[in-house]
């Protein structure tokens, strides 16, 4: 089995201008998969009313999710990836974008080098 990474993380205190921006949140999942030398396949999201969105960068490695919610100042990040960069780096591009605070819910290597 392939190595794959887990990554889950929770982002507190955001910027509720950001996270409600979608343009922003598909930019922000993009520079992500940029940042760890990943091939980005498709970009989708939906704005849901009266507030919130999620947005999903289809990978050829797997993929990165965000889901928001505004009402919370928080946005849910979970990236699965079989590359070799480390997923967390992903919080970070995405906590220092929306002006947050990261806090990793899960870190899970799964399969074998």
């Amino acid at each position: 089995m392939a190595r794959i990474q887990a990554i889950i993380g929770l982002i507190k205190d955001c910027n509720v201008e950001k996270l409600e921006n979608i343009e922003l949140m598909e930019e922000a999942i993009e520079k992500a998969g940029k940042l760890m030398d990943l091939t980005l396949l498709e970009t989708v999201s939906h704005k849901f009313s009266p507030s919130g969105l999620t947005a999903v960068a289809l990978l050829a490695e797997s993929h990165i999710a965000v889901h928001t919610y505004p009402e919370d100042n928080s946005i849910f990040v979970e990236v699965m990836s079989c590359g070799r960069g480390d997923a967390k780096k992903v919080l970070e591009l995405m906590e220092n974008m929306l002006d947050g605070k990261a806090e990793i819910v899960l870190d899970k290597i799964i399969g074998g080098e």
